[in-house]
């Protein structure tokens, strides 16, 4: 079972370990050429977390830490809901850490009347990131701005702020 963990210096840590990793970020490598990987240096940490933090129902991060307290991916959305993200660690990937941290986004963000959907975003041959968002109830909402395959959790019917 996950726990949702707001940013704090441990996650940024892991953050950091997290976007060099080639294996995890090799989705990326189109944009950040040749692995994917992005620096996060400890000097940008404080204005990251000064980003992130108090700043819902506009944006959110947390960051997805197992039952044995380690940091497994993370978790986000912004523009009130209409982009968010996931990312598990290569390593942890395959173990419903995805499915899981869903839920728990899905959780967070449908407390505020202010987001009545997530949306997500990605290139349509992601065939394992389709799989596991259809799996967690989004369905397909035709093309973003960029082209790429759209896809909207709504709020579920009677699920009050």
């Amino acid at each position: 079972m996950l726990r949702l963990i707001l940013p704090d210096r441990r996650c940024c840590a892991f953050r950091k370990a997290l976007m060099a990793d080639p294996a995890t970020m090799a989705y990326n490598a189109p944009w950040f050429p040749p692995d994917g990987t992005i620096p996060f240096p400890e000097e940008k940490w404080d204005a990251f977390l000064a980003d992130w933090q108090g700043r819902e129902p506009e944006a959110f991060l947390g960051f997805l830490e197992n039952e044995e307290g380690l940091l497994v991916g993370e978790v986000n959305w912004h523009d009130r809901g209409r982009a968010m993200g996931l990312v598990i660690k290569a390593e942890y990937r395959g173990r419903g850490y995805g499915r899981e941290g869903l839920e728990l986004l899905k959780a967070r963000a449908f407390t505020h009347p202010e987001i009545p959907y997530l949306e997500n975003s990605f290139e349509s041959d992601r065939d394992h990131a389709l799989a596991l968002h259809l799996r967690a109830g989004f369905v397909p909402a035709g093309q973003d701005q960029d082209g790429y395959l759209a896809l909207r959790c709504y709020r579920p019917k009677g699920v009050q702020a």
